[in-house]
């Protein structure tokens, strides 16, 4: 497949992120305080008391995108299987 399909295939798949999205982090709330537990160091956290906030924020954030990704290429997989 080539990076126009890649693409293509990314921008279709965009309805099935929000739905994952909406699955894993049930508001917008919620995936921007993934969002803001990516980007702040775990010592801090730790220290705030917030260290598992953080460690279930990060682990739904990785998990989304891991599954982002593997959808788009399960599907470039069978577009290559039929059309091969």
């Amino acid at each position: 497949m080539n990076t126009l399909g890649w693409i293509i295939l990314g921008g279709i798949n965009i309805p099935v992120y929000f739905g994952a999205g909406k699955l894993i982090f049930r508001t917008w709330d919620g995936f921007w305080e993934s969002i803001r537990f990516w980007f702040t160091p775990d010592l801090f956290s730790a220290f705030n008391g917030e260290y598992w906030d953080d460690w279930i924020g990060e682990m739904k954030l990785g998990l989304w995108i891991a599954c982002c990704v593997g959808c788009v290429y399960a599907e470039a997989y069978l577009i290559e299987k039929i059309i091969g």
